[in-house]
């Protein structure tokens, strides 16, 4: 891959295949009940960027489970020092400098999706509590356009709402909505920073309707 060393992350499968049980434990004893709604929503085969709400720290490790197959995660930068780093790493995380992103990053991005590997990034930029949803920017939908440039294919980008009650703390109940997958296809516009911007307005749209579902009625049955 062309991306710098730094940026890139390396899955070890039998370290993977080690831990997957060992953390649907976790989550069992950990949560009281983790409810997803719209698994019909996730693409099986093929490259996706999964773009779910960041509420806490335990977003990747809940939502890992909408998977059996590794997960590739952008995360912050600051979050690979010591053993912690060394693990999530070798679990398909790769480092982004939020405060300012470098290209390889964005390369490397790119690179897993030409590969047609399932990318998790959080369209927020890092985690918010104080709000439904941070007004998104632009960086996610770039990332798209850039991809299937690369590729020659449309790549779905699936929205997740998530919602802990009553917090993300002990025995807390946990519900997930994966919602319609969107495509930069359907947001073209007459030029490419138009479209970039329409498909991000219709991300956050989708987000905070989802969210709004989760929190103030009651999801859709599968």
């Amino acid at each position: 891959m062309a991306a710098s060393s730094r940026a890139q992350a390396s899955v070890q499968p039998w370290l993977y295949g080690v831990l997957l049980p060992w953390h649907r434990l976790l989550l069992s004893l950990y949560f009281r009940r983790i409810i997803i709604y719209g698994f019909e929503h996730l693409p099986i085969n093929g490259p996706v960027i999964l773009a779910p709400k960041h509420f806490s720290r335990w977003d990747p490790v809940v939502l890992a489970v909408l998977s059996v197959e590794p997960l590739w995660f952008m995360t912050n930068a600051n979050q690979f020092s010591g053993v912690q780093g060394w693990v999530i790493r070798r679990l398909g995380a790769f480092p982004v400098d939020l405060a300012r992103p470098q290209v390889s990053s964005l390369r490397y991005a790119v690179e897993l999706l030409r590969s047609r590997q399932k990318l998790m990034l959080f369209p927020e930029g890092g985690i918010v509590r104080d709000q439904p949803l941070r007004s998104l920017k632009t960086g996610l939908a770039h990332l798209v356009q850039q991809a299937e440039t690369r590729t020659g294919e449309s790549i779905p980008v699936v929205p997740i709402a998530i919602h802990y009650e009553p917090t993300a703390t002990f025995r807390a109940k946990v519900t997930i909505q994966i919602l319609p997958p969107l495509f930069l296809a359907d947001y073209e516009q007459s030029d490419k920073k138009a479209t970039l911007i329409a498909l991000t307005q219709g991300l956050e749209g989708a987000l905070r309707s989802g969210m709004q579902q989760l929190t103030t009625a009651t999801p859709p049955q599968d």
